[in-house]
C-alpha cells in the first residue's frame, strides 16, 4: 500500500501544477461550463493573456503549498514501505504535513482576492472586483493541518514508547 501512496503522491506532484498552468493558459478557449463561477460580476471573456498570467500567478502560492504537501506524503509512504513506522524521520514528516496543510489554508484565503482582481484586471476603470472570503477549502485544510499536528505529536509519544521499550531488557 505505501508503495501505491507514494505513487499517487509523485503522480500528484506532477499533475497538479501541469493542470493548474494548462487551465489558466488555456482558460480562454475553455467551454463555459468548465470556467463558470470562475469570472468575478460581470467579466466577460476572452480575457487575454495578461490577466490568465495574473491568475496563474495568484495560484502559484497554494499550488506549491500543495505540490509541497505530496511531497512530504512521498516521503512519509517511503519511510513507512521501509517499516520505520516510529521513528523521528515520520514524526517530522507529520510535522512539516501540519505546517504545510495550515500555510496551504492561508494561501488559498489569500487566492481568492487576488484571483478575483487578476481576471478583473481587463475590465474598464471602476469595473474591477476584489472578493474576500472564507470557504470550505480553507477550514479544511486548516483542519487537516491541524489534525496532522496532532498525529505529530502522537506519532513521537508513540517513538517515545517504542525507544523506552527497545532499552528494556
Amino acid at each position: 500500500m505505501s508503495g501505491t501512496f507514494r505513487l499517487l503522491s509523485t503522480l500528484a506532484m506532477v499533475a497538479i501544477p501541469l493542470v493548474v498552468t494548462l487551465y489558466w493558459l488555456a482558460f480562454d478557449y475553455l467551454p463555459e461550463d468548465m470556467v463558470a463561477g470562475v469570472l468575478p460580476g460581470d467579466t466577460l471573456r476572452p480575457l487575454g493573456l495578461m490577466p490568465c498570467l495574473l491568475a496563474l500567478a495568484a495560484c502559484l502560492p497554494p499550488t506549491a503549498a500543495l505540490v509541497r504537501g505530496f511531497a512530504l506524503l512521498r516521503r512519509l509512504f517511503g519511510l513507512y514501505g521501509r517499516g520505520r513506522v516510529f521513528s523521528q524521520d515520520v514524526v517530522d514528516c507529520y510535522r512539516r504535513l501540519g505546517r504545510t496543510l495550515l500555510c496551504w489554508g492561508a494561501t488559498l484565503f489569500l487566492q481568492t482576492p487576488l484571483l478575483a482582481l487578476a481576471l478583473s484586471s481587463a475590465n474598464p476603470p471602476g469595473r474591477h472586483v476584489i472578493s474576500v472570503g472564507i470557504g470550505t477549502g480553507e477550514l479544511t485544510a486548516v483542519f487537516l493541518g491541524g489534525l496532522a499536528l496532532l498525529i505529530s505529536w502522537v506519532m513521537d509519544e508513540g517513538r517515545k514508547l517504542d525507544e523506552e521499550q527497545s532499552l528494556t531488557v
